[in-house]
């Protein structure tokens, strides 16, 4: 099983480009606020107690079941900063290591002015997503976003890029056919 590991910034861009992945080039995608939204309706707040241990675990057991049941590709995003999560990329990645599993980071980046212009558009309003241009500028102030360190690793600024085009570049990159 091959992992598109999507990665980057609240607004980057990567639920966006994990839709294309998914309906272009039939990928399975577990996106980041599908084991959030399943966390939240257990706990009383958003990173309270071991909340992020317990998200963590959700997503490696449906990891484990998608290659058990024979998934060749999935695509998975996170709101990872390779500098503040470290342990958990480690985690991650050694975890993928003992499952046979080939990852493929992509470090999605943008310019600030487009991730505030996208951070409050309708659909991020209308989700759980981060929707508050202030608080994704203290994100930002507060963590550099930068690509996991991995062999595989691209970083892609897709600032110009229809998402289409990010996700042909990644399908390129990891060697199926577009």
């Amino acid at each position: 099983m091959k992992i598109i590991w999507l990665h980057g910034a609240p607004a980057a861009g990567k639920l966006t480009v994990a839709k294309c992945l998914k309906d272009e080039y039939d990928f399975k995608l577990l996106h980041n606020h599908l084991t959030i939204d399943v966390s939240l309706a257990i706990y009383d707040a958003f990173g309270e107690k071991d909340f992020f241990d317990f998200t963590d675990i959700l997503r490696r057991k449906v990891i484990a079941k998608a290659k058990e049941l024979g998934v060749g590709c999935l695509v998975l995003t996170s709101m990872t900063c390779n500098q503040s999560d470290t342990v958990e990329i480690k985690t991650f990645l050694d975890f993928f290591a003992e499952q046979g599993i080939e990852v493929y980071p992509v470090h999605l980046t943008t310019t600030p002015d487009i991730l505030r212009a996208r951070c409050v558009t309708e659909e991020r309003v209308n989700s759980s997503k981060l929707s508050d241009a202030a608080k994704l500028q203290e994100i930002l102030d507060e963590m550099p976003f930068i690509p996991i360190a991995h062999e595989n690793t691209l970083s892609i600024d897709n600032s110009a890029l229809e998402p289409i085009e990010v996700a042909k570049m990644i399908v390129e990159r990891i060697g199926l056919s577009g």
